[in-house]
């Protein structure tokens, strides 16, 4: 379970005041929004439940906010996703790509990963078309927008390899620019395939240009959206791996 809460919300816990619980304009009770939040954080130390969704900050980071608003995920939760969304989910083996392992030469292979996330993103956008799904308004869903998931997995064992301490600043330094790459990486392959087989349909080059996390992107990046458009609406998401890598040994 997640719950979904608002920039409001948490305004109303930082000001301790109370909190009206509403539900289809009905307000059916009244109680504190910082009592409330410290139930929330309580049962989710006791019991890993329920979630927190931050979702205006969702969709106020969400490429495809001019065309869609996100109010759930996925029922797993990897995902944030509009209704009849799918979840399409890849991820790159971070620890498959070290070089020299637990020496001081010990280092990720960047131009590899460059060339994995390549391949991913081409693979994960054939998945849309290939996929048979329950019911019409899915397919029509994913295929308007073309929304792929791609992350990662063996991000702890990765960073053993190269001698940094998860969760340290250098680790967290290295995780960043890990997907910073993997982020340009990803928007420059669908750019090219767009300039291959089309942008998605429902594309709109000013306003996916000025989403947050395209804004981000490098310029040469930014360059090639501008130039061909771009295959997929969404491209990376951290979903968890604990099962795939297993898989992935």
């Amino acid at each position: 379970l997640s719950v979904l809460v608002t920039d409001a919300f948490m305004a109303a816990v930082r000001d301790d005041t109370p909190w009206d619980l509403v539900f289809a304009g009905k307000v059916y009770k009244t109680v504190s929004a910082r009592g409330l939040w410290e139930k929330l954080m309580r049962a989710t130390y006791d019991y890993a439940e329920p979630g927190v969704i931050f979702i205006d900050r969702v969709n106020a980071q969400n490429n495809l906010s001019y065309c869609e608003t996100i109010a759930a995920t996925n029922p797993c939760g990897e995902q944030p996703l509009p209704p009849y969304g799918a979840c399409l989910l890849g991820s790159i083996n971070l620890a498959a790509l070290v070089r020299d392992p637990f020496t001081d030469r010990a280092t990720l292979d960047m131009t590899l990963l460059q060339e994995r996330v390549t391949s991913a993103v081409r693979f994960l956008d054939n998945v849309i078309d290939i996929s048979l799904y329950p019911l019409k308004a899915q397919a029509e869903e994913a295929r308007a927008k073309r929304r792929i998931g791609l992350g990662i997995t063996g991000l702890a064992d990765a960073l053993i390899f190269v001698g940094l301490r998860y969760g340290s600043q250098e680790a967290r330094g290295m995780a960043s620019s890990w997907m910073a790459a993997i982020q340009n990486a990803a928007y420059k392959a669908s750019a090219l395939l767009a300039a291959e087989k089309g942008a998605f349909p429902l594309y709109d080059a000013a306003a996916f240009l000025a989403a947050p996390n395209v804004a981000r992107l490098d310029p040469q990046v930014r360059a090639l959206i501008t130039e061909h458009g771009i295959r997929n609406g969404c491209l990376t998401s951290i979903a968890p791996t604990g099962t795939i890598s297993l898989l992935a040994g």
